[in-house]
């Protein structure tokens, strides 16, 4: 009886301690994959929701679409943020210049993840486009959107330690062939409120062609005006949360 209960005894042992380490792994996946998750460092997702105002921000800057959202967002008097990827950046100079008058944050070197960096490849892979960034706005860039969102604890780090925020926005507009441009804006209508960051997937691969896409924007940009929320740069969005 006594050997049998020592038996029991290390079976449970062991099960409570694989369950705790698959605890301890799903933990930390949901902290890497999951962009509000928080427990490793801030990130930002929104600004203060008593104030009514959102911000619009553009990844994979700078592209094709790059030159007609900026003289789109000036026709418009919208301000609004440019995430970079520091190779695409240097090899456009022209689209690059189009952005000097916005707010510039940063991806990295490339869009290629963040994660499982030891600490030189990420300073390899964030200080250059970072130094760019601050070159081309003429002050520093104080935003990473880190690539597909995810993040770990060393990239939480060194995040701050560059003097970066880590920013994933709450709301995201895509565009999917054989979905209505009112659709997919209608959808982000929805769910908008005060403070909400909307990312506008501008990626040339997958967003429609420019006319459609400028259309898109407009859409986008006179439906949060006829919700009363009036449209932010990123820094005085979350200056004031």
């Amino acid at each position: 009886m006594l050997k049998s209960t020592g038996i029991f005894s290390k079976s449970a042992l062991k099960g409570f301690i694989l369950a705790g380490g698959a605890g301890a792994l799903a933990a930390g996946a949901y902290e890497i994959f999951c962009p509000r998750a928080t427990l490793w460092g801030r990130v930002l997702t929104h600004g203060s929701r008593n104030v009514p105002a959102i911000s619009l921000v553009f990844d994979r800057s700078p592209n094709t679409l790059t030159e007609p959202i900026c003289k789109r967002l000036h026709e418009l008097e919208i301000p609004a943020t440019f995430f970079i990827e520091g190779k695409r950046a240097r090899s456009n100079p022209r689209a690059m210049r189009s952005l000097q008058s916005f707010e510039i944050g940063i991806h990295g070197e490339t869009y290629r993840s963040l994660i499982f960096q030891n600490k030189i490849e990420l300073r390899h892979m964030l200080k250059p486009c970072l130094t760019l960034a601050g070159d081309i706005q003429g002050r520093d860039a104080c935003f990473l959107m880190p690539p597909y969102g995810w993040k770990d604890l060393r990239l939480v780090r060194m995040a701050r330690d560059l003097g970066l925020f880590v920013v994933n926005p709450s709301l995201k507009l895509r565009w999917r062939e054989g979905v209505l441009l009112n659709t997919s804006v209608e959808r982000i209508l929805t769910h908008v409120g005060p403070g909400d960051i909307i990312l506008v997937k501008n990626d040339p691969l997958r967003s429609p062609p420019e006319p459609l896409f400028i259309e898109l924007l407009t859409l986008l940009v006179i439906g949060l005006k006829d919700k009363g929320l009036r449209i932010w740069g990123l820094s005085p969005l979350l200056r004031r949360h």
